[in-house]
């Protein structure tokens, strides 16, 4: 499939039909091995730091209630809009730092352990990215009715055999409503297992703990950054870069949704798939739900909710979506073997008007590219005499 240089129009990756893409009679299903947790760090004003704590959960007292999350908005400090290179800066953090070469993630092991399969080397795939960008790739099966909403953009650059992927430069813009889910979480979180939350302090949306997470998909290694909230615990981690000790904790994330939205069974909302995709994608175990009323009041407790029970009795299906997000990897590989520049973008949009994944080229070096320089040089001679 030829492309057009910087000017070009876009072209057309693939159609999506509804019938084929929620088809589940096409055995057999397969999902992500648990994805495990290979660093943790705090992200302040787009700094990437090992200085971290992990929050502990408190639940809200009864007395607690109702929450107030206006209390404190005129202090409340939105998250600055972050560009394409600052959206993976904790990956190649990650890459940079690790002791193993985990862009090779068969390099340790013995030909011999081959020679049943000889091709097996050849057959892993890196995946460099963030969370975000897999979710709303996974959501696009039951994201088909035509709205800016459903629609997503996101950029790619392929290098040393190394696909990367993350955001475009893209954020809401700041509102009271925006303001509501962060004071919740700030009513939901200490610094410590045996004290309450502090909330007479402002909000910062730029102090950020993430993690960066590994997992396997068929053929392809997963790497990708997720913002975490915290976890449940009555103790403090003895050192948080342990990564066999952070493993083994318990993470919750917490969500709001409008009261009036709200008929039923809590996981019957909409935005429950999105929140299972980013609590499975975290290997995150519970999920702490708010309802909001219009003038962002909590009035009645929050619950908790078991992120396994989350799939069940729904109409949409987990395997649908990581189909397709293998899928779609399979296909940019495709239109994109022959790209071995750390400069040249490759814009993906899924169009919900007209049904497609569509991209279009940016050749060279430009405002679009992503990687840092630093990285390309370690990209290199990580990934030589493959």
């Amino acid at each position: 499939m030829s492309a057009k240089g910087n000017n070009g129009s876009y072209k057309v990756l693939m159609q999506l039909w509804s019938n084929e893409l929620t088809n589940d009679d096409n055995p057999p299903a397969f999902y992500l091995s648990r994805p495990n947790i290979r660093a943790v760090y705090t992200s302040n004003y787009g700094e990437t730091t090992d200085d971290v704590h992990l929050l502990h959960f408190k639940e809200p007292k009864s007395t607690a209630y109702p929450l107030d999350l206006n209390k404190g908005f005129h202090q409340f400090i939105f998250r600055q809009k972050s560009k394409p290179s600052q959206e993976l800066a904790k990956v190649q953090k990650f890459v940079l730092e690790s002791k193993d070469n985990v862009l090779k993630p068969n390099a340790s092991i013995p030909d011999a352990e081959f020679r049943n399969e000889p091709q097996a080397k050849s057959k892993r795939k890196v995946v460099l990215g963030q969370r975000g960008v897999l979710t709303r790739i996974m959501l696009v099966p039951y994201r088909l009715t035509p709205s800016e909403y459903n629609s997503y953009t996101f950029s790619a650059t392929r290098y040393c055999g190394i696909l990367h992927l993350t955001d475009v430069d893209w954020r809401d813009e700041p509102n009271k409503n925006g303001s509501y889910h962060g004071k919740f979480a700030q009513s939901c979180f200490s610094d410590d297992p045996d004290l309450d939350p502090i909330t007479s302090v402002p909000v910062d949306e730029n102090n950020i703990t993430f993690c960066v997470y590994h997992t396997t998909m068929k053929e392809f290694d997963l790497i990708y950054s997720a913002e975490i909230n915290g976890i449940i615990s009555d103790h403090k981690i003895a050192d948080i870069h342990n990564m066999d000790e952070v493993n083994k904790c318990k993470f919750i994330l917490t969500k709001l949704l409008w009261n009036k939205e709200q008929r039923g069974d809590i996981l019957k909302h909409p935005k429950c798939l999105l929140w299972w995709l980013q609590c499975y994608l975290a290997n995150t175990n519970d999920i702490f739900i708010g309802l909001k009323d219009s003038d962002g009041v909590v009035r009645v407790p929050a619950q908790i909710q078991k992120v396994k029970d989350m799939p069940k009795n729904q109409h949409w299906k987990p395997h649908i979506c990581i189909r397709f997000l293998h899928t779609l990897l399979v296909k940019m590989e495709e239109v994109m073997a022959s790209v071995n520049c750390p400069y040249t973008v490759y814009k993906f949009v899924y169009d919900s008007y007209s049904r497609c994944m569509k991209f279009k080229i940016y050749k060279g070096k430009s405002e679009y590219s992503f990687l840092s320089e630093k990285y390309i040089k370690h990209c290199k001679e990580k990934t030589k005499h493959e």
